[in-house]
Parts: structure tokens; sequence; C-alpha cells
């Protein structure tokens, strides 16, 4: 089931522990009758120390 609207999270940056706030758009979600379930991905960078961070969802 896909959701509708972006999803807020914060995450831990783990080169300096700084909390992030991001958001993940909707992504298509995972059909048991579908086996192309496709993992997506988003970039993103600590606002402390510019570690680069990917967050994976589908």
């Amino acid at each position: 089931m896909s959701r509708t609207g972006n999803a807020d999270m914060d995450i831990g940056c783990p080169e300096c522990d700084a909390t992030i706030a991001t958001s993940i758009p909707p992504g298509p979600g995972i059909h048991a009758e579908n086996d192309s379930n496709r993992l997506l991905g988003k970039e993103t960078q600590c606002r402390n120390c510019g570690h680069e961070l990917e967050l994976y969802y589908y």
C-alpha cells in the first residue's frame, strides 16, 4: 500500500550525532502480487558536519 504525502522523520548522523530532520516522499509500497517491489532512495546531508546520508524506502 502506498502513502499519500511525505513522511517526516528525524534521523541521527553517524559522524557527529546531530539530529537531522528530513522527509521521505511516498513510495509505491510493497505489493504481494508484484515481484518487482522497488527499493527507492534519497540523499541528504547533515547540516552540522556535512556528512552525506542515504535513506532507502519502499
